[in-house]
């Protein structure tokens, strides 16, 4: 598919020695890739208020030093010197930058060291992604990528009945396009010494689902998930709610945008993206329809 996609001028492959950087989409397969992120997203905040914000590409380290990432290494990070003709720049030199590896560490750096009145707040935003997980033949994996995310912070109980409900809606949401996808519990990838007690402890306690859409025969690819961060990170960045003086908890559904398109255009008569956007279109208004 992706060469026929490349023959037909909608898409070109962005990549290196060191692997697939991404894609650049065109034409009606932009318009479908522009399209899927706006339907995705009123499924998403479907009866809800939702604040949006925006992402930046760069990160601090510290920012990522304050969840302890590189001890844990959920992925692995991209880091980002400036090329300087006569000083030498090094890991050492101060607060170097990463490349962002995720969407939802911008919502937490946001709201750092902040008191909060509300039970329940929704965010939102769409961050271009980076990690280097090397993999040989697999199209749908790549180092630059689309998340679209929907962040929950608030009361624990809220937090986690509320995260349920919006991820349960966009599985439905999604089903109407590929009814034979599945839902499974799941780890991140987790790199590095203790990787593997760490997948077995994120696995048990359940604190991770994923959407899996078959690419044709050959595998399952993980298009989104739903991840219960407990007062993981609010506790990190502290985000404290002023009744209870404590951190609050908080959650989020996030979704790959460039896998899941490609992943539903796989499914979709001829690869043709405007017959994907037309299912699209139906899809969400049965959604939207509901009460």
């Amino acid at each position: 598919m992706i060469k026929e996609l490349q023959q037909r001028k909608l898409l070109s492959i962005v990549q290196s020695q060191n692997g697939l950087v991404g894609y650049r989409f065109s034409d009606s397969l932009y318009a479908a890739a522009e399209f899927l992120d706006e339907t995705l997203l009123q499924v998403l905040s479907k009866g809800i208020s939702v604040a949006s914000h925006s992402c930046t590409t760069l990160l601090p380290r510290s920012t990522l030093e304050r969840i302890n990432f590189f001890d844990k290494l959920p992925s692995n990070p991209l880091h980002v010197y400036p090329h300087l003709a006569h000083d030498v720049i090094s890991e050492n030199s101060g607060d170097t930058w990463v490349l962002s590896p995720s969407t939802c560490y911008h919502t937490f750096a946001h709201l750092t060291d902040s008191i909060n009145d509300w039970e329940l707040k929704y965010f939102t935003a769409k961050g271009q992604c980076h990690r280097y997980e090397p993999a040989k033949d697999e199209p749908t994996r790549m180092g630059n990528f689309t998340m679209r995310e929907l962040i929950l912070v608030g009361l624990q109980e809220k937090v986690e009945t509320h995260c349920e409900m919006i991820f349960g809606q966009a599985v439905k949401f999604l089903r109407l396009l590929f009814p034979a996808l599945s839902v499974e519990k799941a780890s991140d990838v987790f790199y590095g010494e203790h990787s593997k007690v760490t997948r077995k402890v994120q696995l048990s306690m359940g604190v991770k689902c994923e959407v899996l859409i078959p690419w044709f025969d050959k595998y399952n690819v993980s298009v989104g998930s739903r991840n219960l961060h407990r007062d993981l990170f609010t506790t990190n960045f502290n985000i404290t709610s002023r009744a209870s003086d404590r951190p609050m908890h908080s959650a989020c559904v996030a979704f790959g945008m460039e896998r899941l398109l490609l992943v539903l255009l796989a499914h979709t008569l001829n690869y043709e993206p405007d017959l994907l956007i037309e299912n699209i279109a139906q899809a969400v208004a049965i959604i939207l329809k509901e009460q």
